[in-house]
């Protein structure tokens, strides 16, 4: 149903994750699937939780686009680091309601709400999709639940849906959580998945390396931890190596030589595979 969203992109050779190139995994369609039921069945708030770097905001992304298709008017937010009269100034701009820098915090409210309740008259739901809630301002989330309590979000005219870590956020992100009506979770891969997932990573890179040695798989989850956003950064380095250096496979000894040049692996994920077995 949803793999339209991950088809072939830049994503492989990027490093980074974006709305075409993730590749489908089934973490990514159980939360893509529940974000879609919130807005599909009129809902009020769904809220995603998982660790950086396992592709919220791409599924994210790909819940805006499957409410734009079911005809929903999409506002997409990045959250991070404003506070509420940013948000609502973001708002009132994405909405095409003409907002100024004279527009007070009153002002804003106003002219978001008229529209939203506008919609609510004609019957026509809105989709509200908010990134990075765990990093915006202590008001904005005030702000947020705010609008939870709007008659247009009672009345199942306004579909907020929000992507937050799951360490992030603090008390109020957690009183804002028990606002959800549906837990939704973005967990890291498991080795089998991880395994997949690094494979087809190498075959969309249009590199001549595709494949593994036996413990390599194993090397590259405990380095990663399952992390998409590492799995990423770890193969793209390797992949390039292997193909400099002609190999026709991909072993534990490269991993952990590209993982030592990444700053920004972490040294819990690195003990791992040195670890001693008991």
């Amino acid at each position: 149903m949803y793999g339209r969203y991950w088809e072939r992109n830049d994503f492989a050779l990027q490093g980074s994750i974006g709305l075409s190139g993730l590749i489908e995994t089934p973490p990514h369609e159980e939360a893509l699937a529940r974000l879609s039921y919130l807005f599909e069945h009129h809902r009020r708030f769904g809220l995603m939780l998982g660790p950086a770097g396992t592709g919220k905001s791409l599924v994210l992304s790909a819940a805006a686009h499957e409410a734009k298709r079911l005809g929903r008017e999409v506002t997409s937010l990045d959250l991070f680091g404003i506070d509420s009269h940013d948000l609502l100034w973001q708002l009132a701009n994405a909405l095409r309601l003409g907002p100024t820098e004279r527009w007070s915090h009153a002002t804003l409210w106003r002219a978001v709400t008229d529209h939203w309740h506008a919609l609510h008259s004609a019957r026509l739901p809105s989709v509200l999709l908010l990134d990075h809630l765990d990093r915006a301002g202590a008001n904005c989330l005030g702000l947020v639940e705010r609008c939870l309590h709007l008659d247009v979000a009672n009345d199942g005219c306004l579909t907020i849906l929000a992507a937050a870590r799951e360490d992030g956020g603090g008390l109020l992100l957690s009183e804002l959580a028990e606002h959800s009506d549906l837990r939704i979770e973005l967990p890291c891969l498991d080795r089998q998945e991880t395994a997949a997932f690094a494979l087809e990573l190498l075959f969309q890179s249009g590199r001549h390396c595709d494949k593994f040695d036996r413990n390599a798989i194993k090397t590259l989850f405990d380095l990663s931890g399952g992390t998409p956003r590492e799995i990423v950064r770890l193969c793209q380095l390797a992949g390039i190596v292997a193909q400099r250096d002609e190999l026709n496979q991909i072993d534990s000894v490269m991993l952990l030589d590209v993982a030592s040049e990444l700053p920004h692996t972490s040294r819990r994920q690195t003990s791992r595979v040195f670890s001693p077995v008991n």
